[in-house]
């Protein structure tokens, strides 16, 4: 099976792949031209020379490629699909009219669809929700970069080229250590006078189809992918780091916003409401969720709003305030379609997507939402726009028009927020599911919620989907595990068809990349799963193996246990009890967020020693619930699992250590042998 690439070839294409092209057309004009023998085998030896020379040279072009992404998941995924010839979405744009047209009129949509959604939200109301202000500590201030902290800065950034870099990216790193002194002025020069440079406002923005069954002549159907100066990056990483240390020494944060927060992750959020829906959705009681949706919510940030906030709220000050200032005025974006671009558009809202301050300077913007949402006796957890609320509600006790009535006041709350904050929530893609227990013979059942005193009752959904993760009304992830083979057989599938141009550690790179991450995430929720649904996703790391060694070595009916020792891939239950291990670690040793380390508590050390070593230094365990479920949630297996551990394990205090004897423990736990 060869490779089939992208048509443009020149990456690849060398003097010898020439050579080979040119020997095959000499062979082709000749047999035309005598029609003999010995002219027909010198056109077959052709051929089949030129066959393998331009094989040779196309497998070793993308062996490089893929060695050199090795840890990078977006490139890795952007060369398979090349290599599949599946990369045609991001080139698919409208064919009814020329790409110069294409431009100006696309620039033109992305720009009325924010004005009109912005124009719309024309507000009477003024912030009712002014909270104290911050009376710490100001940032007036940046520090100065060294060429240190420089190079650490390069060595982490994205290394994504934009069309409007003076040189190319990969050029730049060639000569990195001769230029770094000059980087290290111009983002010095920009932080000591509080000025963003105009000329890396503008971003290069390139329609990107959403579904590619849709119709592509829709400008609906696109949406724009931004793409900044990597200057620009490197002086907002910069940036961002002081804001960071800023933030989290001052304690700014909103307590349960984890998106863009070091220690914080989608995994933690969403172990975290895991752990809350199991913990009060008893036998009697019922859990009300709502996963709230905004309207272009980055687009739509009044710059006013947001300097106040920071200057007021955050504590941003002198010439760290003007910087801000000088970031967010006179940004634009231009639109661009092959080689063509259309005329520049300026911004007056929004905060710049595809850069590194503007998902921070959204958080930090919406911040209010958590303290308005509490004061309504709901529970809330935030990861940058994505907003989920839940209630508990017991209907033996419990009326439903009472909590109707308390969801109304909270939304209604929540929107004149919105509106003076220039703001739009979206009612109709608002979600609502009811979590109860699978056995729970309460006849009180919630078909739909009223949500808005002038609109219908928001139906109820039987399967949500939060931070990648499908809840269901009885959390029993069948959904999310069906989802998760469905996916990770359709990449296996893929590297099938390019297995025989890999060797054994390309294999293993993208099985890793593109399967066993799609396992391991948020896996911690999968704990104490029925064995159906964990042999669905064995079996899925099964094929795996059989990718891995091939089927003429495993065989037709051959057992993998022995293969998947060989390649040391822990089975799934041992890499649940993995990410549960890892995660009670990280809350022990404050590398978790607040809320997830209050699931669980260290035992106090007894005064005389009673026992033997081993069993100091555990968690203590909740009381057996009522109901077996509530044993999945990590405030009772992260105890269990963590207890389990042999105390030189449970007693390291450095992760990479941690990890390393972990895996080692589970491995054996698994095989029975190192």
């Amino acid at each position: 099976m060869e490779f089939r690439v992208s048509p443009d070839q020149s990456k690849w294409v060398d003097t010898n792949v020439q050579e080979a092209r040119r020997k095959r057309r000499k062979a082709e004009r000749d047999h035309r031209r005598l029609n003999s023998v010995e002219s027909k085998d010198t056109l077959k030896k052709a051929v089949k020379n030129a066959n393998a020379v331009i094989n040779a040279r196309r497998d070793e072009y993308y062996r490089n490629r893929l060695k050199a992404s090795d840890g990078n998941k977006k490139d890795t995924y952007n060369i398979v699909n090349q290599l599949l010839d599946k990369d045609l979405k991001r080139s698919m744009i409208p064919d009814n009219k020329p790409a110069n047209e294409l431009c100006d009129e696309m620039q033109k949509f992305f720009h009325d669809k924010v004005e009109k959604i912005y124009s719309e939200m024309i507000s009477t109301h003024e912030d009712e929700h002014d909270f104290s202000a911050f009376d710490g500590p100001t940032l007036s201030e940046f520090q100065p970069i060294s060429d240190e902290e420089l190079s650490s800065i390069l060595s982490e950034i994205n290394k994504k080229e934009c069309e409007a870099d003076p040189i190319p990216i990969k050029l730049l790193f060639q000569v990195i250590k001769d230029v770094t002194p000059i980087i290290s002025f111009i983002v010095n020069d920009s932080l000591r006078r509080g000025i963003f440079p105009d000329s890396l406002k503008n971003a290069l923005v390139r329609p990107v189809i959403k579904d590619e069954n849709g119709d592509i002549n829709s400008l609906q159907n696109y949406r724009p992918i931004s793409n900044l100066p990597f200057i620009s990056k490197v002086i907002e990483k910069c940036v961002q780091r002081q804001l960071s240390q800023h933030l989290e020494i001052n304690k700014l944060h909103a307590k349960h916003q984890s998106g863009y927060r070091s220690n914080h992750s989608c995994e933690t959020a969403t172990l975290t409401i895991y752990n809350d829906l199991l913990c009060i959705s008893d036998v009697k009681s019922k859990v009300i969720l709502l996963l709230l949706d905004l309207s272009a919510a980055f687009d739509t940030v009044n710059h006013e709003i947001l300097l106040s906030k920071l200057r007021k709220q955050f504590g941003i000050s002198g010439i760290a305030f003007e910087w801000f200032k000088s970031y967010l005025n006179g940004r634009s974006f231009t639109v661009t379609i092959d080689k063509y671009r259309s005329k520049r558009c300026f911004l007056r809202i929004g905060v710049p997507q595809g850069s590194i301050l503007g998902p921070i300077l959204f958080i930090l913007y919406t911040k209010e939402l958590e303290n308005i949402v509490r004061k309504h006796g709901f529970s809330i957890h935030l990861y940058a726009d994505d907003t989920q609320l839940y209630i508990e509600f017991n209907p033996l006790y419990q009326k439903m028009t009472n909590i109707e009535d308390a969801l109304m006041k909270c939304l209604d709350e929540i929107k004149v927020w919105m509106t003076s904050n220039k703001l739009k929530l979206n009612p109709d893609k608002t979600e609502v599911l009811t979590v109860q227990m699978k056995n729970n013979f309460n006849p009180h059942t919630i078909e739909a919620i009223q949500l808005d005193s002038g609109m219908e009752p928001a139906e109820t959904s039987k399967v949500v989907k939060s931070l990648g993760v499908l809840f269901n009304e009885h959390l029993t992830f069948e959904e999310h595990v069906n989802s998760i083979v469905k996916c990770a057989n359709v990449h296996l599938r893929n590297l099938r068809v390019i297995a025989s141009k890999l060797d054994y550690e390309l294999k293993r790179q993208l099985i890793h990349c593109l399967i066993f991450s799609k396992l391991d995430y948020c896996n911690g929720l999968l704990y104490d799963l029925p064995d159906c649904l964990i042999r669905k996703l064995q079996k899925v790391q099964n094929s795996c193996a059989r990718l891995l060694f091939g089927q003429d070595v495993i065989g037709k009916w051959g057992h993998v246990t022995p293969f998947l020792k060989k390649a040391h891939f822990l089975p799934i239950r041992q890499r649940i009890e993995y990410k549960i291990a890892l995660m009670s670690f990280k809350c022990i040793n404050n590398m978790a967020p607040d809320y997830l380390t209050k699931c669980i508590k260290v035992k106090g050390q007894p005064t005389k020693c009673l026992r033997t070593e081993e069993d100091y230094f555990l968690l203590e365990t909740p009381s057996v619930p009522n109901y077996r479920r509530t044993e999945r949630s990590f405030s009772f297996c992260g105890p269990a699992v963590w207890n389990c551990l042999p105390y030189d394990i449970r007693t390291c205090n450095n992760m990479l250590v941690f990890k390393k004897k972990l895996k080692s423990h589970l491995f054996i736990k698994a095989f029975g042998t190192t």
